[in-house]
């Protein structure tokens, strides 16, 4: 019998061994819901509630992972202006081509030299601000006081959801209603909990889009201005009349998609006008609001994610992003001093600790002893650039509900069937395997010592 068992774990074990020598190196799950980690909100009917930050949680819903975490241990330099064209080469498969798609041409170069920090005299950026790219700059004059690599091509993530509500108030009536479809509520990514058949103002919609950065309020916002086609030209038009050179929004809901750039200085352009908005400079400064429910769901109490807001007592506002490939990103405000300053963070990690908007935070705070008149430059819109990007994608993803298949445009990446659990598992897999042969090569040993005890005693 002892004979026998043993052959069994040793040809269980070649068979294994064989398996993980065998099978192919598996890549990421594709990237279809990198957003926001922190920014869903709670449930519908959920009395928690309270207000949530850039980094409350790694894990959003059907966040996927990076292979490779990036932890950054000092800013990045950016000198030499390695992003003048194009973003950081993502970390997941969230911008991989579809056979036969077009790679997208990037815009020319704004900055191709002197990339790196521009600070007054006496401007100390802290150790702990691991940015790619900031801007601190007056709200009201333009007058920038600090910057990083302003012309840098990043992903924007979730803060680019800017745009699209200033197209929608623009053009919408705020008490206008909408009636939610399935569509909406299976939206990609971070939620603020809209329902199929909930009806819901276009400002309850602003609400959860700017305040929860809910991707299903913005799939909500889009069909009211004409489906995903002609939402997604409207932002890139309104990118476009703001004078920005470095933008192109490829989803209107900052998930990664090919072609996705900005810049911190046309973020600065774009929130700019949004904060002299008086609508949205109101969204974005409100803490709480109640939410509607829908069907059997009844409403629920909904926080604003922007921890600067919430933090300091002098917050105004603004909007949180993060998706692996753009990772945390963060606009926010103060009012101080008689002035609106902002700051935008694009491409830093928070692993050491600070938080997206406590990094933003340091820099304004640092920047109250500078003057008017002592900053660096001013933000200027551009007089003279190139016609409004065209983007080939013409709608963002939509989660794939239990009896049909995802209205995501479909990637090399996922062409096949997607199963949520395998998808899961994917990454494990390798692991399962090295595993599986360590417990045979285990079984294997002592098999054989109980083998060789047991011919001792026989001797």
């Amino acid at each position: 019998m002892f004979h026998v068992m043993k052959k069994l774990a040793t040809l269980s074990l070649a068979v294994v061994c064989s398996a993980a020598l065998s099978a192919p190196v598996l890549s990421p799950a594709p990237a279809r819901a990198q957003e926001d980690p922190a920014a869903t909100a709670p449930a519908p009917g959920d009395p928690a509630g309270g207000p949530a930050d850039d980094q409350a949680g790694e894990e959003g819903e059907a966040t996927v992972e990076s292979v490779t975490p990036t932890y950054r241990t000092e800013a990045p330099n950016t000198d030499t202006c390695p992003q003048s064209l194009v973003p950081p080469e993502p970390v997941t498969t969230s911008e991989r081509l579809a056979p036969g798609q077009p790679a997208p041409t990037p815009l020319p170069a704004t900055q191709t030299s002197d990339c790196g920090v521009k600070v007054p005299q006496g401007f100390m950026v802290d150790k702990d601000v691991l940015a790619a790219a900031f801007l601190v700059a007056d709200v009201d004059s333009g007058e920038i006081i600090a910057m990083k690599d302003p012309h840098g091509r990043y992903r924007p993530a979730s803060i680019i959801k800017v745009l699209l509500a200033l197209v929608a108030i623009e053009e919408l009536d705020l008490n206008q209603k909408y009636t939610a479809t399935a569509e909406d509520a299976n939206a990609d990514g971070s939620a603020v909990g809209i329902g199929e058949g909930g009806v819901y103002t276009i400002e309850q919609l602003l609400q959860g889009l700017v305040m929860a950065s809910g991707n299903d309020a913005a799939h909500a916002l889009a069909q009211a201005l004409g489906g995903d086609k002609a939402t997604l030209n409207k932002v890139n038009k309104k990118a476009h009349e703001l004078g920005t050179t470095d933008t192109v929004a490829a989803s209107y809901s900052g998930l990664d998609t090919p072609g996705m750039s900005t810049s911190a200085y046309d973020l600065g352009l774009i929130y700019q006008a949004a904060y002299r908005d008086p609508t949205f400079a109101r969204l974005v400064n409100t803490d709480h609001v109640d939410f509607p429910g829908y069907g059997d769901m009844p409403g629920y109490e909904l926080w604003n994610d922007n921890g600067l807001l919430m933090n300091d007592p002098e917050g105004i506002g603004g909007k949180t992003g993060y998706t692996d490939d753009a990772h945390h990103t963060f606009v926010g405000a103060v009012h101080h001093g008689g002035r609106r300053l902002m700051a935008i963070i694009l491409n830093t990690t928070v692993e050491h600790g600070p938080r997206a908007w406590e990094q933003a935070q340091k820099l304004l705070h640092e920047s109250y002893d500078v003057r008017p008149g002592q900053g660096v430059g001013t933000l200027t819109p551009a007089e003279d650039h190139s016609a409004t990007p065209t983007v080939t994608a013409t709608q963002d993803p939509v989660a794939p509900g239990p009896a049909e298949p995802s209205d995501a445009p479909t990637t090399a990446a996922s062409a096949h069937a997607y199963d949520p659990v395998l998808d899961e598992l994917k990454p494990w897999m390798s692991w399962l395997i090295v595993g599986l042969v360590g417990l045979f090569a285990l079984i294997a040993a002592v098999l054989t010592l109980r083998g060789t005890t047991g011919r001792h005693r026989k001797r």
